[in-house]
Parts: C-alpha cells; sequence; structure tokens
C-alpha cells in the first residue's frame, strides 16, 4: 500500500523591524543629549533611559515634558505616550523641545487624590458630608459607572474676543461644560466647551504678556492632529 506525499506549507513569518529615530532631550540647563531609540519608545522608556545614563537615583519624579514655546505652552507627558508620535505633530518650523526634568507631583494624584476635590467644587462632597476616604474618592474618579462633578469659576476668552470672562464650569466625565446663566446647571444653561477624547492639556507659561489673562495659572486644550 503506497501513501501519497503530501507538501505542507508552513506560513511565512515577516520580522517586525522598529525603525530608529535621533531624537534630541533637553535639561534644565538647556544642555541637550542626542538619543537613538525605537519607533515605539514611550515617554517612560525614554525618562529611564536618561536615568540610568546619567547615573541619577529613580524616584520615581523624573518627567518628560512637551514644551512649545511659539505659543507659550507646555504639558507634562504620560508615561505611555509614544514619543515619536508626539514629534510627529511637531511643525518644521516650529522650535518645540524635549525637556528631561523632575516633576514631585507627577503622581500625586494617585497619592493624594483628596487634594484635588475640595468639597465646595465637587458634587459628592455635599451629598456624604465630607466623610469619604480618599481611596473612595480615586475610585469613584475611576469608576467607569460613576464619576464626580467638579465645578467652579474659571476665566476665559472666547476666540477672536480681547477681554476675559469669570465664568461658572462644569467638569463631567462627557467633558468639559460652562453655564450660560450665573451657576445654572439646567441643561438649557449648559454649553459643552471641550472634550478630552483628542485633546491634551497644557499649562500656560505665559498667560498674561501673550494672551492677556488675568493671571499666570492657566491651561488650555490643544486637539491632537
Amino acid at each position: 500500500m503506497s501513501l501519497s506525499a503530501r507538501r505542507v506549507t508552513l506560513p511565512t513569518i515577516t520580522p517586525i523591524v522598529l525603525q530608529k529615530r535621533v531624537i534630541k532631550v533637553y535639561s534644565e540647563d538647556e544642555t541637550s543629549r542626542a538619543l537613538e531609540v525605537p519607533s515605539d519608545i514611550t515617554a517612560r522608556d525614554v525618562c529611564q533611559l536618561l536615568i540610568l545614563k546619567n547615573h541619577y537615583i529613580d524616584d520615581h519624579s523624573w518627567t518628560l515634558f512637551e514644551h512649545l514655546p511659539h505659543i507659550g505652552l507646555e504639558r507634562t507627558m504620560e508615561d505611555h505616550e509614544l514619543v515619536i508620535e508626539v514629534l510627529s505633530n511637531w511643525g518644521m518650523e516650529e522650535e518645540n523641545k524635549l525637556y528631561f526634568r523632575k516633576n514631585y507631583a507627577k503622581y500625586e494624584f494617585f497619592k493624594n487624590p483628596m487634594y484635588f476635590f475640595p468639597e465646595h467644587m465637587v458634587s459628592f462632597a455635599t451629598e456624604t458630608n465630607g466623610e469619604i476616604s480618599p481611596t473612595q474618592i480615586l475610585q469613584m474618579f475611576l469608576s467607569s459607572s460613576t464619576y464626580p462633578e467638579i465645578h467652579g469659576f474659571l476665566h476665559a476668552k472666547e476666540q477672536g474676543k480681547k477681554s476675559w470672562k469669570k465664568i461658572y464650569f462644569l467638569l463631567r466625565r462627557s467633558g468639559l461644560y460652562f453655564s450660560t446663566k450665573g451657576t445654572s446647571k439646567e441643561p438649557r444653561h449648559l454649553q459643552f466647551f471641550s472634550e478630552f477624547g483628542n485633546s491634551d492639556i497644557y499649562v500656560s507659561l505665559a498667560g498674561k504678556k501673550k494672551h492677556g489673562a488675568p493671571t499666570n495659572y492657566g491651561f488650555c486644550f490643544k486637539v491632537q492632529a
């Protein structure tokens, strides 16, 4: 009895090749260091690499910052963000920089969440008479089913106008809203301001000088390219 030969074809495996790029990272003293990194490197990976190369102590405060001097903005890059992806959104003529420096408040939200939720600005604080533990606050904030409403006054400026107005804002899971009538929370008085799914939050470095803001402490939402 003869057996017919069978040909077995194995699937072709294409190796994954990660293209390397050279990035420049600045320190607070404006000295810089060039690093050759893979295209999938994260902000945390860059921090760890620089900590090792500079023989620094890793106290979990070293942070990578995105600095946009032409519009006076800066933000803390999150650990999981892909650095090359961020750099790809920069314009060719923009003198943007990556800074590597300490940010002692980097994980403060997770360590002491109660500092971020003053009782008079959070809806659930009044409902529970303020008797809520830091762990419960964090669980409520990160929960997919519940989310505390944060509210308060902010100075804001409409596009194309020079004057700033003090407006009552409400931060909800669906986005940031402002009231068109005092502190009213009625749906007909709430107007949508911004969502966060495709936006990054930046800190204003020179709000008074560049935008005539009433204070130097400001922030803005920048839509991701």
